[in-house]
């Protein structure tokens, strides 16, 4: 299948969770939450890679959401980025989002202050701008688990969530849902089986106890992510942006904070895996 738009991958990256609020309460100090490589899949042909981090500072009360995700020529040669800030209540404060698709750029630069929100579009030569006043409850979809886990119930089988939620790639406020099907056991990790619908496209999730993405899928557009233990299982032999990841990331992620490399590590300790580089 022939991925023709950064924007057919939004709902894989919604569930790109970062561990639940419970868990943060007992490690505040952290500096990263998680931090994990995927697989992009397309009918089933592994097509490209996810770099996904999570951060909470614990003295500005504030998570942060980074984000880099490169296709091959086969899904449209995407390459798309987003740095998001938001306030521990889920409150935006802002975000950036590029994507570099078929020659053509696209750039959002979007703050959020005293209920206003306020962006800059950039889409090839075309600009437009944004400014609107921003309805009480929205947050950047890329933290939907932290808004679900401040629902008393936190994410518990057979429990709706109704929300209205920022779509990074176009500054669109959208209402979406997310129900909480049941708990399986996927790839031997217990998880949450949750079933969304945002943008009007509808894909499942499945969720460690701890919030983690372990698979997000798209049946109807055959779409898929595949979280895994190490970065040389998702890079693959794909060209690796190691200079725009620096640039973006702080540094090139070695992404062993997730539950996949945790069991990785027990079954057969060894030396930490190394970064992604240069391909």
């Amino acid at each position: 299948m022939v991925i023709n738009s950064a924007k057919t991958f939004l709902p894989i990256k919604l569930f790109s969770l970062s561990i639940t609020l419970l868990f943060l309460a007992q490690v505040a100090s952290a500096e990263i939450l998680f931090e994990g490589y995927s697989k992009v899949l397309s009918g089933g042909v592994h097509v490209g890679f996810i770099i996904t981090r999570y951060d909470f500072n614990a003295k500005k009360k504030e998570f942060s959401f980074t984000y880099l995700m490169k296709t091959s020529e086969l899904a449209g040669n995407i390459l798309e980025s987003i740095k998001a800030v938001s306030k521990d209540d889920m409150t935006p404060i802002a975000y950036s989002y590029t994507s570099l698709s078929g020659g053509q750029t696209k750039t959002i630069d979007a703050k959020f202050t005293n209920g206003k929100y306020t962006a800059t579009v950039k889409d090839g030569a075309n600009i437009s701008k944004i400014d609107k006043a921003l309805p009480k409850g929205v947050f950047l979809s890329n933290f939907l688990a932290y808004e679900m886990l401040k629902n008393p119930k936190g994410i518990t089988p057979g429990t709706k969530y109704d929300y209205q939620a920022i779509a990074e790639e176009d500054g669109s406020i959208v209402k979406g849902m997310a129900f909480v099907k049941g708990v399986e056991d996927y790839n031997g990790v217990k998880s949450y089986k949750i079933l969304n619908d945002f943008k009007d496209t509808k894909f499942t999730s499945y969720v460690s106890e701890k919030g983690e993405v372990l698979a997000a899928k798209s049946p109807v557009q055959s779409l898929a992510t595949e979280l895994v233990s190490q970065s040389s299982l998702a890079t693959g032999n794909f060209q690796v942006p190691t200079a725009l990841i620096k640039t973006l990331f702080g540094d090139v992620p070695i992404g062993n904070k997730n539950i996949l490399a945790t069991m990785a590590a027990n079954k057969a300790p060894a030396a930490a895996p190394a970064p992604a580089g240069d391909k």
